[in-house]
């Protein structure tokens, strides 16, 4: 069975004196077209017109998370315009979707194996909304990679246990 679409979830988070209280939750997704269909979500973005370094030897074995990978991706100029038009996308949305009392918002970047481009572009962008949302709860999920963390205002991640996928919407 499946759960509340993310639409129409509210996320119950406690504050530091543990009450109840009501914050918008964000999930920052990446994930694999050739492992599957894409997850739902508010927006999916197809991040295959960046260079791939599945292409690059010495980067093939690695992914999104490591350094070397996220530069090469993140040097590209399309890459950059895109994470600014993303970026000013999500700064102008996700508070509209938090007036009209929605309290999830999910973004997915989907590339052709959820290793490399989409997993580079999900940590940056989770890292820029933790800090330029700070009342957001950001979440960031690697469905390929079963990896989740929540990020922080100042780009720390916590990192989940393993079962990623549980949490994927």
């Amino acid at each position: 069975m499946r759960g509340k679409s993310p639409e129409t979830e509210a996320v119950k988070n406690n504050d530091t004196n543990g009450s109840e209280t009501d914050r918008v939750e964000v999930t920052v997704m990446s994930f694999g077209y050739k492992r599957g269909e894409a997850p739902s979500a508010n927006a999916v973005f197809d991040v295959r017109f960046l260079k791939n370094p599945y292409w690059v030897e010495e980067l093939r074995p690695l992914n999104g998370l490591d350094k070397s990978v996220q530069d090469y991706v993140l040097e590209q100029e399309p890459a950059q315009d895109f994470l600014t038009s993303i970026l000013e996308l999500c700064f102008k949305i996700i508070p509209q979707f938090t007036e009209s009392k929605v309290k999830h918002f999910t973004i997915a970047f989907g590339c052709t194996g959820g290793q490399h481009r989409s997993a580079t572009i999900a940590e940056t962008v989770a890292k820029a909304l933790a800090s330029g949302i700070p009342d957001a709860h950001v979440r960031v999920v690697h469905r390929e990679l079963d990896e989740a963390a929540d990020v922080t205002a100042n780009g720390g991640r916590h990192r989940h246990a393993a079962g990623a996928r549980e949490g994927a919407r």
